[in-house]
């Protein structure tokens, strides 16, 4: 039995399913270079928020690999990706910049920020927003 198919799915051209899967490459490939190594040589010897922010990131680069096989399916993982790098921006890096206190270490996460700007674009967002508004459930039984 086939499962039921939204229309972010069915709306989606080869091509976006295509970028969307790379964007899931990226992360998949960024995160496992990146969080996977400070996770594990940090692990219980780290600051207690650094090993929590990086498992959150191995979590995500978990799920970004199911995104691989099922890129429409698995969108929410990138948009997670796009709204948490833009609160980020917005509520720490521009207040800093703003201030002329941008240190070697915020200009470094901005540059890893940046690289969810693709997301941006290929996200399929009037796809999801109709199925996340459309595809309501509901508040209790009937």
């Amino acid at each position: 039995m086939n499962a039921p198919t939204s229309s972010a799915t069915a709306d989606t051209t080869p091509l976006r399913r295509n970028l969307l899967r790379a964007c899931h490459l990226l992360l998949v490939v960024g995160l496992g270079l990146t969080a996977w190594p400070r996770l594990l040589a940090s692990g219980a010897d780290g600051p207690l928020i650094d090993g929590a922010f990086d498992a959150v990131l191995c979590a995500v680069q978990l799920l970004a690999v199911a995104g691989l096989f099922a890129p429409v399916r698995m969108v929410l993982v990138l948009v997670f990706e796009v709204l948490w790098k833009a609160v980020w921006v917005l509520v720490v890096a521009v207040p800093l910049w703003s201030r002329g206190a941008v240190t070697p270490e915020v200009a470094e996460t901005l540059f890893a920020c940046a690289w969810a700007v693709p997301f941006v674009v290929v996200i399929p967002w009037r796809a999801l927003v109709r199925d996340l508004v459309g595809g309501r459930e509901p508040w209790r039984a009937v």
